[in-house]
């Protein structure tokens, strides 16, 4: 009781664009994934192409060229979606325990490497346990170290009109993945109260979850200026038991999305196993390579490009 009465003068203190940024992105989300499962049901859509195509207008679903080009961009991303994951596994040992970012590379790039030379079911399937203990973890982070005093002690920098966009800009590149992996539950979710229950669901823990590393960040805003991963600094402050079990869920976060990327991108590319593996080795090379640039500089400049991209297919979905 005490924590919402301090939340509630906090609100009533505080530049509030940051919070409606969030509200406008988690909004978004749940419409997106509403109305996907609609028109996945409705119109029996078996995979992301022939999403695409049916969410098209009529004028557009004849050029091949363009529905070439969309599905070389979702190639694209998904490949650099794999690098960043790649560079952020590198930043966590080189911002937690000092290690070069050449043999994090390395190390990730291997096990990368043995995973998706074998059946990879088995790792995508942490996820099912590995997302409630982050979801957990981060309420934990919130409910302790959130100070509201110190936010808007520190908030005094004005907002422009931007943070709009970039929130929009958040849900837009997300949706360009999270779409075919809705696609892919529709025999799961095969009703429309069911996608609507799904949706709700999922904006209520968008919102809570959002709304507490909003306000984590803001009370470290100090200190996280120059990390690259603020999270994880964060639960630093918590002791040493929760650092590492915080550390050991994010690396297997970001080793997992990595797995699914890259599994994404060479079943896209690749029609037999020789040159499956040929093209595994070389994305795991170059990885190497691409890992060594700063994670943040990676998801400043390669972010955004494809969250204007996704409000092309965002704005197709409303229309539709």
């Amino acid at each position: 009781m005490h924590q919402v009465k301090k939340f509630i003068h906090f609100l009533i203190d505080m530049d509030l664009s940051g919070l409606i940024g969030i509200f406008i992105s988690v909004t978004l989300m749940a419409y997106i994934i509403y109305k996907t499962f609609n028109i996945v049901l409705r119109n029996k859509i078996n995979n992301y192409e022939e999403f695409v195509e049916d969410i098209l207008p009529e004028r557009f679903k004849k050029n091949k060229i363009l529905c070439f080009t969309i599905n070389n961009i979702i190639n694209i991303f998904l490949l650099i979606s794999f690098n960043i994951m790649v560079a952020g596994f590198a930043t966590y040992f080189m911002q937690e325990l000092n290690i070069s970012k050449f043999y994090g590379t390395l190390v990730i790039a291997i096990l990368i490497f043995i995973s998706l030379s074998h059946n990879i079911d088995g790792v995508i399937k942490i996820n099912t346990y590995l997302i409630p203990i982050i979801i957990l973890l981060i309420v934990f982070l919130g409910i302790n170290k959130i100070e509201y005093s110190q936010i808007i002690e520190e908030n005094n920098i004005k907002n422009s009109i931007n943070w709009i966009l970039r929130s929009i800009l958040y849900t837009s590149y997300n949706s360009i993945t999270l779409i075919p992996i809705l696609i892919s539950l529709k025999n799961k979710v095969d009703t429309k109260k069911t996608s609507l229950l799904v949706s709700f669901c999922v904006a209520v823990v968008m919102i809570v979850l959002s709304v507490c590393i909003f306000l984590l960040m803001n009370t470290f805003i100090k200190e996280i200026r120059e990390v690259e991963i603020p999270i994880v600094y964060i639960a630093n402050s918590l002791g040493n038991k929760i650092k590492y079990v915080y550390g050991v869920v994010i690396l297997i976060a970001i080793f997992t999305t990595a797995i699914c990327a890259g599994y994404g991108f060479l079943s896209n590319i690749t029609k037999n196993r020789k040159k499956y593996i040929l093209c595994l080795g070389i994305i795991c090379i170059i990885s190497i390579l691409i890992g060594q640039m700063r994670f943040s500089n990676l998801i400043n400049l390669l972010y955004p490009i494809f969250g204007y991209l996704g409000i092309v297919q965002l704005i197709f979905l409303i229309i539709k």
